[in-house]
């Protein structure tokens, strides 16, 4: 039995998403939830390494590894947002990907 605290409520009667304003992305799906947590936990580090970066800057670091490996790890985390953006846009906008809608 679904729990009640995550239903959708847009809708009176049986048919709690009939018109339902998020029905290809809903707020209660799990992929979803794993695909927003990804794309947050990204978001996260991808300050912290450009604090890092900023830190590396002004204060200096013994050697230039720390540098290069911040700012290669910099590269990769916007790499990897752009994708996971995209993919959240083709599903919300497009809605080429199934699977993401309410359950």
């Amino acid at each position: 039995m679904m729990s009640k605290i995550n239903t959708c409520y847009w809708s009176p009667g049986d048919d709690k998403h009939a018109t339902c304003t998020h029905p290809h992305y809903c707020i209660f799906n799990p992929n979803r939830i794993q695909l927003e947590t990804d794309i947050t936990k990204l978001e996260n580090e991808l300050h912290q390494r450009i604090y890092d970066l900023k830190f590396i800057k002004n204060e200096g670091t013994p050697n230039s590894a720390d540098y290069e490996a911040t700012t290669e790890r910099i590269k990769i985390l916007n790499q990897d947002l752009e994708h996971l953006r995209k993919f959240r846009n083709k599903i919300i906008e497009n809605k080429e990907a199934k699977g993401y809608g309410f359950v």
